[in-house]
């Protein structure tokens, strides 16, 4: 699908609001673990050309489905509002319908446009919800007619028989906190692909949420399909690398009892706080879902690897280095006192 590099996107008005691009990540990663459920490559690609789309390879793509992911926060979807053009503001010139821009991407790239997917956490009018997903046509008789005499009208190139071509999806992720949902359904997917119940997932949430943001993002020129991959989508072998490394951080983890053993020169006292510091420290980093802390996770370990001193005791170590523990700490907004800090400290160093 080389044209999804050579023609240009569709004008989109501005930023996207950080409560819908959350909404839209959350979706498009659940249909990522959706995807890696089967054995099938894949690519999620994140606005490029339309909300999300799905293509059937990460090296060489002949199809795409394409989804727009609208949210409302009562309300059913009707065919008027779907099919509803607007004037542009500030103009009597008319913008294009929902479903018309949607269709847009049949007219751009043919047949290689096998799905045309509308996303939202409201029901269609005309669709039953049990249904869902499910396309168009499955909608009742009357109301589906209507809706393609109005897309017709708009589009002349539309034929009767593309309305198959339209999928509705009607999300189960609540609209105030979808990443609340979203950690659940993650959880069940680490536990099946890895095999390791009550696997921790916080690392996981972030960091596939944070590549999903960063995807969303505007970008600069996309000017091959390898570029394509790295700037805007999720591919199998990324999810799959990401999976790697939360089944080695699991394997990894280090134990207090042995740690404890070998840190010898402190307080009894000392030693016991430390000792408590670590096991909230050890939860933190299963339960606690936030960019900042596990940046602040990844380079402490970072830190704490590039350490090569043997002449030191663990003590040792852990007194020259608390310093800058502590600054690396703020620098995500974290103040701990100099127990938790150290305990983070020899996690990381340990594992």
């Amino acid at each position: 699908m080389d044209d999804l590099i050579a023609i240009p996107q569709r004008e989109k008005g501005g930023s996207i609001a950080l409560e819908r691009l959350d909404y839209q990540a959350s979706w498009a990663i659940s249909l990522v673990l959706m995807l890696h459920g089967k054995s099938d490559d894949y690519a999620v690609a994140f606005e490029f050309h339309d909300d999300i789309v799905v293509l059937n390879g990460s090296t060489q793509a002949t199809k795409a489905r394409f989804y727009q992911v609208k949210t409302k926060t009562s309300g059913n979807w009707t065919v008027k509002r779907l099919t509803q053009r607007y004037k542009r503001r500030g103009g009597s010139e008319k913008i294009p319908s929902i479903m018309a821009n949607m269709y847009n991407n049949r007219v751009k790239f043919g047949n290689s446009a096998e799905v045309l997917g509308f996303v939202s956490n409201q029901p269609c009018e005309f669709i039953e919800h049990t249904k869902c997903p499910c396309t168009f046509d499955k909608g009742e008789s009357v109301k589906t007619d209507a809706f393609k005499k109005a897309i017709a009208a708009e589009v002349p190139t539309f034929a009767a028989g593309d309305i198959d071509l339209f999928e509705y999806h009607l999300s189960d992720l609540p609209l105030g906190r979808p990443g609340t949902m979203l950690r659940g359904l993650i959880i069940q997917f680490l536990e099946t692909q890895l095999g390791i119940p009550d696997c921790p997932s916080s690392a996981f949430v972030v960091v596939i949420l944070e590549h999903a943001r960063e995807r969303s993002k505007h970008m600069g020129s996309v000017t091959n399909f390898q570029d394509l991959m790295r700037a805007k989508a999720l591919t199998r072998v990324q999810v799959q690398e990401m999976l790697d490394k939360t089944k080695r951080r699991h394997q990894s983890r280090p134990k207090w009892s042995d740690v404890s053993n070998d840190l010898t020169g402190i307080s009894p006292v000392r030693k016991r706080d430390i000792g408590r510091a670590w096991r909230r420290y050890e939860l933190e980093k299963l339960s606690v879902v936030t960019i900042a802390f596990e940046r602040f996770c990844t380079n402490l370990n970072d830190l704490a690897n590039d350490i090569d001193d043997g002449d030191q005791t663990l003590a040792g170590i852990v007194a020259s280095n608390l310093g800058h523990v502590r600054a690396l700490a703020q620098r995500f907004g974290i103040y701990q006192d100099g127990a938790y800090l150290s305990a983070a400290f020899l996690y990381e160093f340990s594992s």
